[in-house]
């Protein structure tokens, strides 16, 4: 092939030359253009062309951006959970509120606090908040046994660590709906006590006597009082005893001019009534068979006490035992009949 190139420029000469029309001396020109073919065929076919790929690689670059803008989600606000109150009875709940960003403060209010509620700046720790009410009495109806009071919540910012900031915060608020619960006080009534009634009476005589007792979450407003109820809870026998201890109950009568039950502050209530052996007839002593008791000087008699709040709620059973001293003693069964 390499032979081939070179002889066409030969022959194309040696052409020329015999028309005439190629007046250089064709000898020399020959041998040039043979050399020049004979370094040609030294160095060989042509080599591959070898293209180069530029790729442009663009190299990942992270940016830090400053967060500028502080908005409601950096406060946060954290009551209590189930903040319920009783009727008449003082509670105390928590709420803090914190900002998650350091140096700058929120000021808590709150609005709908039903009335004597108040929502106070701790003075002991920080970011905290203390809601204190002590519901009135009779604030839930009658028919209801609790009422809700939905109260809102609101944190807003007061001091930042600069004027700047201060500015770009300025009305920067942040909502929070919280509900008290309001129950009927559930506590029972109690401190029932006895006044008068001692454990020996004459026969005979009245004696008056009186029953305290405290019953929360009722004051001299309610609409209906606590109620008093005198009972036998016939447990005559008593190991140990040769003597039967009677019904006492049916001795007790009211006081014809204190015959409702008297407030006497502080959820106390008295009720007043009367041990009557002077208009009812005194049992004879029995034994414990159940035959009268010779030789005995008085009857013993048992009774209980326990109140009832309006709304049912009651004292346990409060016994009172009485030993009624006969005016004249009984000698035989005959005289005791």
């Amino acid at each position: 092939m390499k032979n081939t190139q070179t002889l066409i420029p030969v022959l194309a000469l040696s052409l020329l030359a015999g028309c005439g029309e190629y007046s250089k001396d064709p000898v020399p020109e020959l041998q040039k253009m043979r050399e020049n073919a004979k370094v040609q065929i030294q160095q060989g076919p042509d080599k591959a062309r070898e293209i180069v790929k530029t790729e442009i690689v663009e190299k990942e670059v992270v940016v830090v951006k400053e967060e500028s803008t502080i908005d409601e989600k950096f406060i946060v606000i954290t009551p209590d959970p189930q903040m319920t109150f009783n009727e008449g009875q003082t509670s105390q709940f928590k709420i803090r509120a914190r900002v998650l960003v350091p140096g700058i403060e929120v000021k808590l209010t709150a609005a709908g606090l039903p009335e004597g509620a108040r929502l106070e700046r701790s003075q002991k720790e920080k970011d905290l908040y203390l809601l204190t009410w002590t519901p009135a009495l009779y604030s839930i109806p009658a028919n209801y046994a609790m009422k809700s009071y939905p109260v809102k919540i609101t944190a807003e910012v007061t001091s930042a660590n600069n004027q700047a900031e201060a500015d770009k915060l300025k009305g920067l608020v942040r909502e929070k709906e919280v509900n008290l619960f309001l129950f009927r006080n559930q506590e029972v009534p109690s401190e029932l006590a006895v006044a008068g009634l001692t454990q020996e009476v004459n026969e005979g005589t009245l004696v008056p006597f009186t029953i305290t007792v405290k019953v929360p979450g009722i004051d001299d407003k309610t609409p209906v009082k606590p109620t008093l109820v005198v009972s036998y809870d016939a447990v005559s026998y008593t190991a140990g005893n040769r003597f039967l201890e009677l019904d006492g109950a049916r001795y007790v009568m009211l006081d014809a001019t204190k015959k409702d039950a008297e407030y006497l502050g502080d959820s106390k209530w008295k009720f007043t009534r009367v041990f009557d052996t002077k208009n009812i007839s005194v049992q004879p002593q029995l034994a414990k068979d159940g035959t009268v008791l010779a030789g005995a000087d008085g009857t013993r008699v048992r009774l209980s006490f326990k109140v009832y709040s309006p709304y049912g709620l009651s004292t346990p059973e409060s016994l009172t035992q009485v030993k009624i001293r006969y005016a004249q003693p009984v000698t035989t069964p005959e005289v005791a009949k």
